[in-house]
Order: C-alpha cells, then structure tokens, then sequence
C-alpha cells in the first residue's frame, strides 16, 4: 500500500471536533459517544475500503484521545483480527522517536492530536514527530483526524521546518472533516507543493441525526 492512492470510509471524518458555539455544553459522556461512533467506521474502513492490513495512531494523553483511539483499535481488529495496530502516545516531544518505531512497519499513521490540548501544544508535539517521521523516510499514508487539519497542525510545522517541509511534499496525505450545513462528512485527498496546501474532495457520506446533532453542540 505504500504510496498507492487510498480511499476511507466518510465514516472516519465523524471523529470531526467542529468550530461551532454552543448553548449546552457537551458532557464528558457525549464527547466519549461521539468518539465511540466514529471510531466504528473508521476501523472498519481502514482493513476494508483502504485495504490496509496496519496502523499506528498517534495521539495525546488526553482522555477523549484515549477512548479514540482505543475504539479505533477495536473496530480495526474486528475487522480483520490479524491486523497490525498500535497507538503510540505523544505525552512530550521526548516521546516522539519512541512513536516512529511503532509507525516504522505500519501502511497507515493516524495523526489524532485534539483533546483538551491547546493548540500550540498539539503543534509541537505534530511537529517533534513529523521531524522523527521524516528523517526515518517511512512512505506510508498520513491520515490527519479534524483536528490535526482543521488546527493547521500539519501547515505550522510545514512552515518552521524545511526538513518536513520537504518530506511531506513526497508522501500520500488524507484529511477529514464534516459540513454540518449539509449534514455530511468528506473525505479531502491532500497535496503539499512545498509552499501551499491544496485539496481534493474524494467523497461524501450522510452523517446519522444525532451525531450531527452532537457535532453541533460542540
């Protein structure tokens, strides 16, 4: 699967974290559903529609990364229990060669940095493991959770560091996200010519009622 093109169940955009105010706070419980819900067709997806056969997440220590990612094993695993899975948990930027050697054999690297961390966190931590990432030349395909995208995560740290810069102009690139107007998620395909990010939509897929309604309240 290394450097073929990728398709992704619409389904995995569902683990979006939307820009939107509310008026009724999500409880933890609900922050915990939505990842619950998501993470089932991501899974899935990843053995049966992207036909790879592992994957490494990579999160935060944040507990709704946590339950993320595990849900995202789960649902991998009963898709094809001899699949490769690991998750690999960026608490500092010393964790950050430890996580490229669980990413070094995988197909799919799941960069899922959102949570209860602030931006410029999550930035640095991005940016400790695509340094790690890029020296070690790995050629699988970055999948980049809403958050990653929607933050720039990615974008900052193409910007600071020429070395990842350069680096991820040569890799597959997928990012996820949610139109909430149209009550859909879509699937972006992503390309980096060394100075701008450009997208392609690769798909869509009707969300559920409720989960779109759960999106709203975050």
């Amino acid at each position: 699967m290394k450097k073929s093109a990728m398709t992704l169940s619409l389904s995995a955009v569902l683990l979006a974290t939307p820009m939107l105010a509310s008026a009724e706070p999500l409880s933890f419980g609900e922050h915990q559903t939505i990842r619950s819900m998501a993470s089932a067709g991501i899974g899935q997806a990843i053995v049966n529609e992207m036909g790879a056969g592992s994957m490494a997440v990579i999160n935060n220590p944040s507990a709704v990364c946590g339950a993320l990612a595990g849900g995202l094993g789960a649902s991998m695993l009963s898709a094809d229990p001899q699949a490769g899975f690991r998750i690999a948990t960026l608490r500092s930027a010393d964790d950050a060669a430890a996580a490229v050697r669980v990413t070094s054999d995988k197909d799919v690297a799941y960069l899922a940095l959102g949570g209860n961390l602030a931006r410029d966190e999550n930035v640095a931590l991005a940016h400790a493991y695509l340094q790690e990432l890029a020296a070690s030349e790995w050629d699988g395909t970055l999948v980049l959770h809403i958050s990653s995208w929607m933050q720039k995560q990615v974008q900052a740290v193409a910007e600071a560091d020429t070395a990842v810069a350069d680096y991820l102009q040569g890799i597959n690139m997928v990012a996820l996200q949610p139109d909430l107007d149209a009550g859909q998620a879509v699937m972006l395909g992503v390309n980096f010519d060394g100075e701008s990010f450009t997208t392609e939509e690769m798909g869509r897929q009707d969300m559920r009622e409720d989960l779109v309604e759960l999106f709203r309240r975050m």
